[in-house]
């Protein structure tokens, strides 16, 4: 009886905990998403000008400053806030962006390497590659996992929405246009932004 009493608590403690997490780690999650909005939805614009204006792709390395700037606010933001404990919710978050960095990043680097080959070989036409679709799509993914695993609807709906729309964009514009780029703006917005603010308001109420 003892015995089954002790597993009852341990599990109950440990179920507790983890919501616990989950809901300390939602409630802090607003911020960084406006963050991140705001900079994907910026960047995605000035990329697209400067695009338009130069004739030039090679402005989609300004992702990679992207990043950087994200990591230093971020690190700013968090230095003064409340501390989310390390937990395997916390841990499952961070593994799954990790990997949406790693398969994003590693797919534009061999869309790069693949255009170097074609020019070194003298192969003509286009690179038949729909690098934004495939981006769209893991940031999507991502997102819907992270509404799922934080049990947040408001992430879950925007990140499932947002993507839709914008696989609907790109499917509408010329694959060559410039402004398949924009739609990162309706991911940083529909999918980031939203929500963030939901979850801020919510917080607040």
């Amino acid at each position: 009886m003892e015995n089954n009493f002790s597993a009852e608590n341990s599990l109950r403690l440990i179920t507790e905990t983890i919501e616990r997490s989950r809901r300390a780690i939602t409630k802090n999650s607003g911020k960084p998403l406006v963050l991140w909005g705001v900079l994907v939805a910026l960047t995605a614009i000035i990329i697209y000008v400067l695009w338009k204006l130069t004739g030039s792709p090679a402005w989609n390395f300004l992702w990679f400053a992207m990043t950087a700037v994200g990591a230093v606010c971020m690190r700013s933001m968090t230095r003064g806030g409340e501390k989310v404990p390390e937990t395997e919710i916390s841990r499952m978050l961070g593994k799954i962006w990790m990997w949406f960095g790693i398969f994003a990043t590693g797919f534009f680097a061999l869309v790069w390497v693949a255009w170097g080959i074609r020019q070194l070989a003298g192969i003509e036409g286009p690179l038949s590659v729909d690098l934004t679709l495939v981006i769209v799509l893991l940031m999507g993914l991502c997102g819907t996992l992270s509404g799922a695993t934080l049990k947040s609807r408001p992430i879950t709906f925007s990140s499932v929405a947002a993507t839709a729309l914008s696989v609907l964009f790109l499917m509408v514009l010329p694959d060559a246009s410039p402004a398949r780029i924009l739609t990162f703006v309706i991911l940083g917005v529909f999918a980031l932004i939203v929500p963030g603010v939901i979850l801020q308001n919510k917080m607040r109420g």
